[in-house]
Parts: C-alpha cells; structure tokens; sequence
C-alpha cells in the first residue's frame, strides 16, 4: 500500500519538476502513452467523534391526590370510676336545733341511737 503511495508521488510530482526544466530544442513531443490503470481503493476512515450530551427533559405533572383513609376502630371501653366520699354531717341550726333537711326529704331519728338523719319522703 505505501509502495503504490510513493510510486503515485513519484508520479504527480515528475511532470512538475519536468515543466521547470528547459526542453532541448531538438527534442519533440511523441504523441501522447495510453491511459494508466486506475488506483486502488483508499483506507477506510476514522471513526466520527461522540455526539453531544441531549438536553434535561421537563419536570412531570404532579402527581393525583391519594384516596380517603379509612375509619379508625373504636376505643375500648373506659374503666369504673372510684367510689365517691361520704359526704360531710351538716351545720347543726340556730339555737342548737338541727339544720332543716332539704327539699323531698324529712327529718328522722334512729330509735336505737337516738341519732337524728334526714331521710327521702
């Protein structure tokens, strides 16, 4: 391949270096030599160079609104309270009577103790 290479420089720069030199008078031009065989088919190229990195695509939709959640369970049942205090003995009355008894109740006194209470009508 490099022979044929030299040989076709040879070639292109003989007739260039042939013009620059004087012809001798003497000498005439023969008619012209047959056409030569054509050349051989050239090396194949190098491989083109990498394309440009594409440009960032757009942002996407946003996206639906999920589903409505589920009932929760119901709570378990709460636990009995404690039981309430005695309530206080009430403020004896004037003149060292008891105090009346409110309103649907009346007044009581326990045989056995002689203990005056105020009871429900």
């Amino acid at each position: 391949m490099k022979k044929f290479l030299i040989i076709g420089a040879f070639l292109l720069v003989l007739p260039i270096v042939g013009c620059t030199v004087s012809p001798t008078p003497a000498a005439t031009q023969g008619p012209a030599g047959p056409a030569g065989q054509p050349g051989q088919t050239g090396q194949q190229g190098d491989p083109g160079q990498s394309g440009q990195q594409g440009t960032t695509g757009q942002t996407g939709d946003a996206g639906q609104t999920g589903d409505r959640g589920r009932t929760g369970q119901s709570g378990d049942r709460g636990q009995t309270g404690d039981q309430g205090r005695t309530g206080q003995t009430g403020d004896q009355g004037r003149d060292g009577h008891a105090a009346p008894c409110p309103a649907g109740e009346h007044r009581y006194t326990n045989p056995d103790n002689g203990r005056v209470s105020c009871v429900r009508d």
